[in-house]
């Protein structure tokens, strides 16, 4: 066998292993020691493009049938339930021209869920009874995208290609596609797509464990080696995306969402064979530069886009879409015409000169050192990268080829060039109000389709630069050089670096990740910002207003391997900048010093509460069990208002009056602060002295503002109707523990770790209730809790209830007869998940910092829930349950419609409930 070099990153400990199995499968084993868990991921190169014309969305249906039972493994439920029970995850995709499928588990498993993993590619069922029932979960999947406005664009986008292109193809399938015809069954039609498309020659299997390499290649033979071996590689894709017809058009499109974009899309060819260089995405940071100069400063300083991106857009073996998207204002709808003028003096800006290799060099450097200092990843992250990189690069370039950028030739950056010109490119405006002929397939979305003329063509092709549009400037924040903390100065947990009535800081030292990196998080307690209805709601204009000032100049640091993000958050505003720790602290400075200077426009002020309150408007028509969590949320939490309450608020509110808030937002503010990774504690004292420097600024300080919190606890059952908008039926069952106890939190974990994969087999699976099915542990005010959802096209409100409770009568039965052995691995494989060490600085720093907001000083809340697991007998989680069971446990459900036959659950509007809750709050 061929020894292959994987050029790793010198912060790369693991050891991999490259080989080839006769029957032609693709492997790379990965070892190592420090990983949590155990990760497989399975990539074949078959996907949508590959479905027949007459059973359109075969390949997706198949990616679903494969996990319902195999000839050694045939319980259709069998694999989600060992996966869960061990700790573990699953799931898949279907792409155009890939699938991929993934799981990790404890490790002491890894080599059982092998075994289930490769049955269901080598002997899959296809029982005839889970073919017609996953039919209908496919056509729930399609009907709960209806409205998905990326699904209805992407569906016009399909109708305006070359039809011979499978790009044209309808990928999701549906009852229509997915039948019996008079000449065959859909369960025969099944079989024969698997047999004539899925081939161990078109995968790529990854394993990443910290078990031996050794072992891990004997388990692969043995249980991969019985692959279909017998078909060869695909044909490449010949077929061109578009025709002459398809470019030079504009498409008009209706939005289910109110939203007003304009996105110009240039054809490209197939760019893999440029992987070495980066070109295209380096083209894409400089038209989506968004510093002084730039096409988008230029755009909003003439008031007609607010949002700009570039470089997206479709994908795959033959073809390429660069696209330049804007959010339009309303003087930029009605001005398009400007916006498409303005990139063209981008782009003849460009164009004008050669390759600006400084530029180069800068993004060069960064993506060098995101190598150099690789931070790892877990192993079901490492194990999907790695088995779909398999697929696109050379084996030696599996890790490499994501960071590999060498310098292209100037022929090749000016063939790239080349393809941006009037002729090559496709419009859409998406619009509420736009003309429209036409409707898409599938989706209904309303559309038309102009040519454009020869001689608008010739005029924007004649487009000269424009001195308002320059190329990036030198990156001030980009830093020389590196350098990282000694190993000894590693530090366990936070400590307190300063504390005063003002002002408290938490630092750590953090060298395990061996990065450059650091994270700093700052809280902005602002009594002024939360008093009222109207001040939570100017709070968020007032973020947006300031992000949107201070973009432009903060844009450099964005891209010299520096983040900042600001939220509203629990009692005011909190920052939080990340990446490398050079110049961090000065960024952070710099963003401080603007929250003092600043001077908003009435202008922009117009722009941005129209385009928040359109925003929240918009989330109204999300998925209906979205809508109810949404709710969820604003009744149980004090300062999360509906967001009804906030869009009437905003309207509400004027200039003047905004003026006035953002006057006294400072007022007695308090701040925390947490820093945790390659930080000195000269870092500390310098963050600190810069905060103290901050707050003499401010006319007042104040003190750390009590959490309020609202608790449903002596309510008893409660039925909340909520206002869906959509024809599905939702309904939301939470059920809260009585106390936040580190006890409690291992209940309802256990008995969401537990219930999760069953409910979602019997409600999805088995009863065909809906596609959106599941569980969830949801702690809201550090309150243990578990939520039951469903969301169905075909049953009620009430139907749905009594399907979870019947399921979960059955459920306790069962686990009162459940073996102590078996108990006692399912809380293992929780304890797993608890035990898990971060995988990444990033993690840490955010797992800490929410520790911190739920006043965990000692940062030791997951060990103490370990440890009440471990106390934990089944005597006492099957008395949980039952409680949960009871008609007088204070449950809160809520739903898209009444309940007309539970008389222990009393229905009341979000006004009462509020009103009793609100009283028992603390």
């Amino acid at each position: 066998m061929e020894k292959v070099h994987i050029k790793q990153s010198p912060n790369d400990n693991r050891a991999y292993q490259h080989l080839t199995l006769d029957n032609g499968l693709t492997v790379l084993l990965v070892h190592d020691n420090s990983a949590e868990k155990s990760a497989a991921a399975l990539t074949i190169n078959v996907g949508h493009f590959d479905d027949p014309a007459d059973y359109q969305g075969m390949a997706h249906f198949l990616e679903h049938m494969l996990f319902l039972g195999s000839r050694d493994y045939p319980d259709p439920g069998g694999y989600q339930q060992f996966i869960s029970q061990y700790g573990g995850s699953h799931n898949a995709w279907t792409g155009t021209e890939h699938s991929h499928f993934y799981f990790d588990i404890d490790t002491p498993q890894l080599q059982n869920a092998l075994a289930r993993f490769a049955d269901m590619f080598c002997q899959p069922l296809f029982a005839a009874a889970y073919v017609e029932k996953e039919r209908h979960a496919i056509e729930a999947e399609f009907s709960l995208k209806l409205k998905d406005d990326s699904r209805r664009i992407y569906q016009v986008h399909k109708e305006t290609i070359n039809p011979a292109h499978p790009f044209a193809k309808f990928s999701v399938g549906n009852l229509n596609t997915l039948n019996d015809k008079p000449d065959q069954t859909l369960r025969a039609a099944l079989t024969d797509f698997y047999q004539q498309q899925y081939s161990a020659s078109r995968m790529s299997l990854c394993l990443v464990s910290s078990c031996n390499l050794a072992d891990m290649s004997l388990w692969v033979q043995q249980y991969f080696a019985t692959l279909p071996a017998e078909l060869p590689a695909k044909a490449p894709l010949t077929v061109p995306l578009y025709l002459a017809e398809h470019q030079a058009i504009v498409l008009h499109i209706k939005p289910h969402k109110d939203s007003d974009k304009l996105v110009a899309s240039f054809a490209l060819p197939d760019i893999q064979p440029w992987y070495p260089h980066k070109i295209v995405s380096f083209l894409a940071s400089i038209l989506g530069d968004e510093s002084e100069g730039s096409l988008l400063s230029y755009l909003k300083n003439a008031g007609l886009v607010n949002q700009l991106s570039a470089g997206g857009g479709i994908d795959g073996s033959n073809y390429k879409d660069f696209t330049i998207s804007f959010e339009l204002t309303r003087t930029g709808k009605a001005n398009t015409q400007s916006i498409i003028c303005a990139l063209y003096r981008a782009l003849a800006r460009i164009k004008q000169q050669p390759l600006p290799q400084a530029l180069f060099f800068e993004r060069q450097k960064l993506l060098h050192w995101s190598f150099i200092y690789q931070e790892p990843t877990d192993a079901l992250q490492t194990a999907s990268q790695l088995s779909v990189n398999l697929q696109h690069y050379p084996v030696q370039d599996t890790i490499f080829g994501d960071y590999r950028m060498e310098l292209p030739s100037e022929a090749l950056y000016q063939q790239l060039l080349s393809w941006f010109t009037p002729s090559n490119m496709r419009l859409m405006l998406i619009s509420p109000d736009v003309p429209v002929t036409r409707e898409a397939r599938w989706y209904g979305t309303p559309y038309s389709v102009t040519k454009i003329s020869d001689q608008q063509l010739q005029q924007w092709q004649a487009i000269e630069p424009d001195a308002g549009i320059t190329l990036p400037a030198t990156n001030p924040y980009l830093t020389e050089q590196l350098h990282l903390l000694d190993k000894h100065l590693h530090m366990a947990v936070p400590e307190q670096y300063f504390n005063s009535k003002e002002l408290s800081i938490w630092y750590k030292a953090d060298t395990e990740f061996n990065t450059p990196k650091g994270h700093v998080f700052l809280q902005l307690s602002l009594p002024q910002s939360i008093a009222d209805n109207q001040q939570l709601a100017a709070s968020r204009l007032w973020l947006e207003l300031f992000q949107d000032h201070i973009n432009q100049q903060f844009y450099a640091a964005t891209t010299a391997g520096l983040s900042y993000n600001l939220h509203v958050q629990k009692q005011g505003i909190s920052i939080h900048t990340s990446g490398l720790a050079a110049n961090q602290i000065q960024l952070l400075q710099d963003i401080l010093q603007h929250i003092n200077q600043i001077d908003f426009s009435e202008l922009r002020f117009d722009e941005i509460k129209q385009q928040l309150c359109r925003h929240w408007a918009n989330s109204s028509k999300s998925k209906p069990v979205a809508r109810l969590f949404s709710q969820l949320s604003a009744v149980l939490q004090p300062l999360n208002p509906e967001i009804e309450v906030l869009v009437q608020q905003l309207e509400q509110l004027n200039f003047v009056q905004f003026c006035q808030f953002s006057s006294q937002l400072l007022t007695d503010a308090h701040l925390e602060a947490l820093m945790v990774g390659n930080w000195t504690t000269g870092n500390a004292d310098q963050l600190q002295k810069m905060l103290q420097h901050w707050q003499s600024q401010q006319s007042s300080h104040g003190s750390k503002i009590p959490v309020k919190t609202n608790s449903i606890k002596g309510v008893g059952p409660v039925w909340l109707e909520v206002n869906t908008d959509s024809s599905d039926h939702a309904l939301v069952v939470y059920l809260a523990a009585q106390q936040a106890t580190a006890a409690n939190m291992a209940l309802f974990m256990l008995a969401n770790h537990v219930i999760s994969p069953h409910y979602f087999h019997q409600l999805r699976t088995e009863q065909q209730m809906g596609y959106l099915v599941g569980t969830g542990y949801v702690p809201i005010n550090t309150l243990p809790g578990i939520a039951f959802y469903v969301q169905s096209p075909n049953f009620d409100c009430v139907q749905l209830y009594q399907a979870t409770v019947s399921f979960f009568q059955t459920f306790l039965t069962q686990i009162e007869q459940m073996a102590d052995a078996d108990f006692f691995e399912l809380k293992q494989g929780l304890t797993a998940q608890l035990a898990e060490r971060d995988s990444t600085l990033g993690a840490r720093a955010k797992r800490l910092w929410l520790a911190l907001g739920q006043d965990d000083i000692r940062f030791d809340l997951t060990h103490r829930i370990i440890q009440a697991l471990h106390a934990l007998d089944k005597q006492h989680f099957t008395e949980l349950l039952s409680q949960l069971l009871a008609n007088d446990y204070d449950m809160l459900l809520l739903a898209s419609g009444p309940n007309t036959e539970k008389n222990h659950i009393i229905q009341r509007t979000t006004a009462q409930l509020r009103q009793i809750i609100t009283q028992n709050a603390n």
